[in-house]
């Protein structure tokens, strides 16, 4: 029974991170990834505000032992139940003790032998040596912002430490130290799946201006792999328990404007001329949105246009992209007929107003 309460409050605990079950299914590269997810610990010296965990905040408090975890871990790997794990924790003593202790659990399942994936979460304020360390056993390593600037931080996270020093500062030395390592001839760790990071959403009143800029700054300055939105959902008996809900369309969208930031080539400026008054991105997809307030761009000549021409086209992604670069070598892309094989007809029908067609689609 005990064991049963633990697995509930660690796993769940572990809600910011984007799960709340065990073992999920993660996606990589499109293949289905299952991932055992917890926390070292819930207990936490911390005092932050949407956090179910906080100090002054009553709950069962549970810690796994690095090597009995190590020991769950290894066994469902080597039966085939994970692909690998997901390892965070609450900040029990300080920044390094935390880490230290998560990084015996990593360094436990390579000493077995296990080259599984391991996603690492690192702590605010950790010292550089166990970032480095870090970086060698993790396939994916990060450490949350959780807020996009220092003011809302200060807002959310009182105590959890100065936002510039102890969270962007160790952010760049994970980028600076990842530079310098080769991971050519590894079978696992040096961050070979790149850095991530998390921000909560919906959490103050704040609208998706300073999101944006932050995110812009992650992906074009540090070279994350992936920023991950949160949307806030109020926890009882914390100081953020009457706050609403955010919405998930709003989590959606700021998902959208992120990968338009990574793999679509747009710039800041871009996406934040979509802001409405009040900072806040339209409803409808911000793709979309930019494409019908800049019809000066429109139609573009599949013929003849560059890769990042055709990806301001709604509907078109970088894969479809290069389908219809390497298709027009063979044939010309003035008719619809000849786009069919290269896409979709839900595709065709979502580009045909934004290209060249001598047969727009339904007509071919």
């Amino acid at each position: 029974m005990y064991r049963r309460r633990k697995w509930r409050f660690l796993n769940i605990g572990s809600k910011w991170d984007r799960c709340t079950i065990p073992v999920y299914e993660a996606a990589a590269r499109g293949k289905p990834v299952l991932l055992l997810k917890t926390l070292l610990t819930n207990r936490c010296k911390n005092n932050c505000n949407f956090c179910a965990f906080r100090v002054q905040r009553k709950c069962q408090r549970h810690a796994w032992d690095p090597e009995r975890l190590a020991s769950i871990g290894f066994k469902l790997w080597k039966d085939r139940r994970i692909d690998g794990l997901f390892l965070s924790s609450g900040i029990f003593k300080d920044p390094d003790y935390s880490v230290e202790r998560e990084l015996d659990v990593v360094r436990r399942l390579r000493k077995m032998g296990c080259n599984a994936y391991v996603h690492l979460r690192l702590m605010p304020g950790v010292s550089r040596h166990l970032i480095r360390e870090g970086i060698e056993l993790a396939d994916r390593i990060g450490i949350n912002l959780e807020a996009p600037t220092g003011g809302v931080f200060s807002e959310l996270c009182p105590d959890k430490g100065d936002y510039r020093n102890d969270i962007i500062k160790r952010v760049e030395w994970l980028y600076s130290d990842l530079k310098r390592l080769d991971c050519k001839m590894a079978s696992y760790g040096y961050a070979r799946a790149g850095l991530d990071t998390q921000l909560i959403v919906g959490a103050t009143t704040d609208g998706d201006l300073e999101y944006i800029n932050a995110t812009n700054y992650l992906y074009k300055k540090l070279r994350l792999r992936r920023v991950y939105f949160s949307g806030f959902e109020p926890i009882p008996d914390t100081p953020l328990a009457d706050m609403g809900e955010c919405s998930k369309q709003r989590v959606f969208r700021l998902y959208q404007v992120s990968y338009l930031i990574r793999d679509y080539g747009f710039a800041l400026n871009d996406l934040l001329e979509l802001l409405d008054d009040r900072g806040f991105l339209p409803s409808t997809d911000p793709k979309l949105a930019y494409a019908e307030s800049h019809k000066e761009l429109f139609p573009i000549n599949l013929n003849e246009a560059g890769i990042d021409e055709m990806m301001r086209v709604p509907g078109i992604g970088p894969i479809t992209a290069k389908r219809l670069i390497s298709a027009r070598e063979k044939l010309r892309m003035d008719r619809a007929a000849n786009l069919v094989g290269v896409t979709s007809k839900r595709v065709l029908m979502k580009i045909a107003p934004y290209v060249m067609l001598k047969d727009k689609v339904g007509q071919s």
